[in-house]
């Protein structure tokens, strides 16, 4: 197979490490450069969906997964029954598999895997101009992304108009775990021990540091609880901003995670989204085929356009105002249809992708789960009774009749 020369991946967090491991699998040389000296240790994902789970074991990630996700599940404060997902703060969504797995923890086992293959991660690096003497260079370095804005990539959307908090923090005073509307806002407690998310609908925040005081105003003016926080052990903050990419190649840039896309963090979207990015990504790069690569955003493109869209039908949801409630409580009765918690679910979790073939068997382009695609290449099955081709990503490329 033909591979490309080297590949420069910017941005050491899980899609750029996990984009660096796949290029390494096809015997890519690559290199990752991140700003940060070290990794950051703000809250961030605390889970990661089924599907990815399964494209992450089908490369031999499952048993470290297993191992972090058990240990990381003895710290919750409580833990769900019944409906496992959300939609809007509206927990109807069934038998959506989450697995517990910090973000923080999946780059470490990232880490592990790429130098294991011989990346080369050089931390304490500024990218200021994209001349970096590769063949490729990948931006996965975040919603401000250097690497968009050097290649002048069109990054259209809507301004945020929330302010949203999440944090790990000691608390004093009575807090009722779980998601709750008031007319102030959202708050939610749990499932991580002392984890706390906020949102007020009054516009973006006026600075990104997080302060006790702040943090502990605006808990006690959307739960209207007398409460008091004693200490904050992380805390970031976030809004809605929505915007994506017009395209994810602009000559030998391209881009991926929220370098390309970014949204609101409901239904923890962001970070899978990310992961599917750099699976689809990687051994398309790899072959140096100039239209396979473009083929990347072809497919991605619309995954993540439906999930910006969703995301940003989910703030409308959770406003305080009349209208805004009245048209919860309307979805809220929606969810109790089981087609309507089907499709939802399946949106949420991206179980329902379909990537265009030029087969119209129905199980063409889609996902092939429990494979060992350790190695990164493709293979061939019997499914449905037919031979099938599988990608090097775990799709169904062709099924003959």
């Amino acid at each position: 197979m033909k591979t490309s020369g080297d590949v420069t991946v910017v941005g050491a967090g899980p899609v750029g490490l996990l984009l660096a491991t796949e290029l390494a699998l096809q015997g890519v040389r690559t290199t990752v450069l991140e700003r940060l000296t070290s990794q950051a240790d703000t809250i961030k994902a605390q889970m990661i969906s089924g599907r990815t789970y399964q494209m992450l074991a089908m490369r031999g990630f499952g048993p470290a997964i297993d191992a972090v996700s058990a240990a990381e599940a003895e710290g919750l404060a409580w833990r769900p029954t019944g409906a496992t997902g959300h939609f809007a703060g509206l927990f109807k969504l069934d038998g959506l598999p989450l697995v517990m797995l910090t973000q923080q923890a999946l780059e470490r086992i990232l880490e592990a895997r790429a130098l294991e293959l011989g990346v080369e991660i050089r931390r304490s690096v500024e990218v200021t101009s994209l001349d970096l003497g590769t063949e490729y260079v990948v931006g996965c370095d975040g919603g401000r992304s250097a690497v968009r804005k050097l290649a002048g990539f069109d990054f259209p959307g809507t301004d945020p108009t929330l302010t949203g908090y999440q944090a790990i923090v000691d608390l004093e005073g009575d807090l009722p775990l779980g998601w709750h509307r008031t007319p102030a806002g959202v708050h939610a407690f749990g499932p991580l021990k002392g984890r706390i998310m906020l949102m007020e609908f009054d516009g973006p925040p006026a600075t990104r540091d997080v302060t006790r005081d702040a943090l502990e105003a605006a808990l006690r003016r959307v739960s209207g609880r007398d409460v008091r926080i004693t200490a904050v052990h992380t805390a970031t903050v976030w809004t809605d901003n929505t915007r994506q990419a017009t395209t994810y190649r602009r000559g030998n840039v391209l881009l991926a995670g929220d370098a390309a896309h970014v949204h609101s963090p409901f239904g923890g979207q962001g970070l899978n989204l990310g992961l599917q990015d750099a699976l689809n990504l990687g051994w398309k790069l790899a072959t140096g085929d100039s239209a396979l690569i473009d083929t990347y955003t072809a497919e991605r493109h619309p995954v993540a356009e439906r999930v910006l869209r969703n995301t940003m039908a989910q703030v409308a949801l959770t406003r305080p105002d009349p209208h805004s409630r009245e048209l919860h409580a309307i979805v809220s009765d929606l969810l109790d249809l089981p087609e309507v918690k089907r499709h939802l679910g399946a949106m949420i979790q991206g179980t329902d992708i379909r990537y265009d073939t030029s087969c119209d068997h129905p199980l063409a382009g889609t996902f092939v789960p429990g494979l060992d695609l350790s190695d990164g290449k493709g293979t061939s099955i019997v499914l449905d009774g037919a031979e099938a081709t599988v990608r090097p990503d775990g799709y169904v490329s062709r099924i003959a009749r």
